[in-house]
């Protein structure tokens, strides 16, 4: 890590989807390796890492309000600050709100993807660019998955991540751009407020005093990252777009290689809150892909990638941030934490 401090200090960074997931961890080790930090937000959303810790108020970081998808704000950006460095993070796997809006998931994804890249192509050259893209862009094919199998998207969150994907590989590869495409496992840790995912599910559903209720049968099984090692990689490959033009245009997956029940993980999260183990299972899940697990013998082999943590210690981890940040919203920021005490106690 300390090599990966020297080189983000005092490097200039776009962030888009600045309010997800993603997005917050990003910025918060940016920030804490001394990177200076522009935020595309889309709208304002209290309950993410970026207003519960005000990033916003950092000397570190500028604010822009708006869509990804907005040309003129992006070349408005790019002529005010010095960009050397993009994370396109926005637009998160919420499965229900994809199958409301499939338009504005493309648009965020796939078509904001093109639009930044060819921008670059013509105004930016050297900007580094990552594209986060999904394990889900596989669809259903034998696992595990290799960067070098075919895509085979179906669900329409899926088809869109996987026409940003082919984006970023063609203007890497033909217009020789510094842009590469992560394929990560599911995200999981702290202030991880989409409670229709699963970890974070499962944990309001205990602290609400309620049995956690699955959408499948349990018996699916998914692949896992924890958050800050999914940081870790994002940056990593970054630094090393900066010095390797061989990597412009790949894919790389990033997880722990395992693929666990989801019945399992619930177990283990009712061990580590000290509850009976129990849980509702559903069959009303016809569109997710029933397993997955990625292999990611590219990236150790390329980027010489070991992940910090490991499935078990990334989720007692998890589970403990939980415990402890809603145990007394009160102490911390009353006014920003009063829609976590009505969403989980």
């Amino acid at each position: 890590m300390n090599n990966i401090f020297s080189f983000w200090s005092g490097k200039t960074v776009l962030v888009t989807g600045a309010t997800g997931f993603l997005g917050g961890w990003l910025i918060r080790q940016l920030l804490e390796c001394g990177a200076q930090v522009v935020a595309l937000v889309r709208s304002h959303k209290p309950n993410s890492q970026f207003f519960l810790e005000s990033f916003d108020d950092s000397p570190s970081v500028t604010v822009y309000w708006g869509d990804v998808s907005d040309q003129a704000l992006i070349e408005q950006i790019f002529d005010e600050h010095p960009i050397e460095v993009l994370f396109h993070t926005a637009y998160g796997a919420d499965v229900h709100r994809v199958l409301e809006e499939p338009l504005e998931c493309f648009r965020s994804s796939a078509i904001s993807t093109w639009q930044i890249l060819d921008f670059l192509r013509t105004h930016h050259p050297s900007c580094i660019s990552v594209i986060s893209s999904t394990d889900k862009v596989y669809g259903r094919q034998p696992t595990p998955y290799r960067e070098g199998a075919p895509l085979q998207p179906l669900h329409p969150y899926e088809v869109a991540k996987a026409s940003q994907d082919h984006a970023a590989q063609s203007y890497g590869k033909v217009f020789k751009l510094p842009v590469a495409v992560t394929r990560c496992g599911n995200y999981f840790g702290g202030y991880d407020f989409n409670f229709t995912r699963l970890i974070p599910g499962v944990v309001q559903s205990i602290m609400q005093g309620n049995t956690p209720a699955l959408r499948s049968n349990g018996r699916f099984t998914r692949d896992f990252l924890y958050i800050e090692d999914a940081v870790e990689a994002q940056l990593l490959l970054a630094q090393r777009l900066s010095e390797d033009e061989t990597l412009y245009g790949e894919a790389f997956n990033f997880s722990y290689g395992v693929h666990i029940e989801v019945l399992d993980i619930v177990k283990q999260v009712c061990r580590l809150l000290d509850v009976p183990v129990e849980v509702v299972v559903n069959q009303n899940s016809a569109t997710e892909i029933p397993n997955m697990e990625l292999s990611c013998e590219k990236a150790r082999q390329y980027l010489d990638w070991h992940p910090s943590y490991n499935f078990t210690t990334g989720l007692e981890r998890t589970v403990s941030w939980y415990r402890e940040h809603f145990s007394d919203l009160s102490e911390k920021n009353p006014r920003n934490y009063d829609w976590l005490r009505r969403t989980l106690v």
